[in-house]
């Protein structure tokens, strides 16, 4: 059986990837499931998704601030938080393994979650697709949701994209789901071949 493709969209909160990752499920030439982080992320008990609530085993938090001064949120992962996202990469494997395409978006947290998806993956097709999005446009975005804490974009987008290579980069401040979607699907489908995962793995030396 031949293996799935993979497409990974990394980025920060509110930055339009599971919105254009479903838009690219309604247009895409083959079938492909989403697996994204938050299928994972609100897998954990409801107390501790819940800030006011979390135990440090699944995962702390703290408030820092850029090299402009400006306030980010940035999240500590515990034990528990940590094993399920590194296991994650096993359960995409897993459908890539029974021919299925996977698209999944992701925000790395950590360099570790990075390169372990760069080595549970080593077999497959992978693209990695980073996006990215204005300041302003997160923040205004942030506060529409009303679920996220204030800064959590601004500091999801710092350590996503802190180690990461990409394929493809998309800047979305101003496209909607549907615009990002085509232009996803027209470079995989151009069958251009994937060289980030192995930049990658030849800089960290896996």
């Amino acid at each position: 059986m031949t293996a799935g493709r993979l497409i990974i969209i990394n980025g920060g909160s509110s930055a339009g990837k599971t919105s254009m990752a479903v838009a690219f499920q309604e247009i895409a030439q083959e079938p492909y499931f989403l697996l994204g982080i938050d299928l994972f992320w609100f897998s954990m008990p409801q107390k501790e998704i819940d800030l006011e609530t979390v135990s440090p085993q699944y995962y702390s938090w703290c408030e820092d601030r850029d090299e402009d001064g400006k306030q980010y949120f940035r999240i500590l992962p515990g034990k528990y938080l940590n094993e399920s996202m590194l296991a994650r990469y096993k359960s995409i494997a897993a459908y890539l393994d029974r021919g299925l395409n996977v698209i999944a978006d992701e925000v790395f947290w950590t360099k570790e979650w990075l390169l372990e998806s760069l080595r549970v993956l080593e077999n497959y097709k992978t693209y990695y697709i980073g996006i990215r999005c204005s300041d302003q446009e997160l923040s205004r975005r942030e506060a529409a949701r009303g679920d996220r804490y204030l800064g959590w974009a601004r500091g999801s987008q710092i350590y996503a994209h802190k180690d990461a290579i990409y394929d493809l980069e998309i800047e979305n401040s101003n496209k909607s789901p549907d615009e990002c979607a085509i232009e996803i699907k027209n470079f995989i489908e151009s069958d251009k071949a994937p060289k980030a995962a192995e930049e990658m793995r030849a800089k960290f030396g896996i």
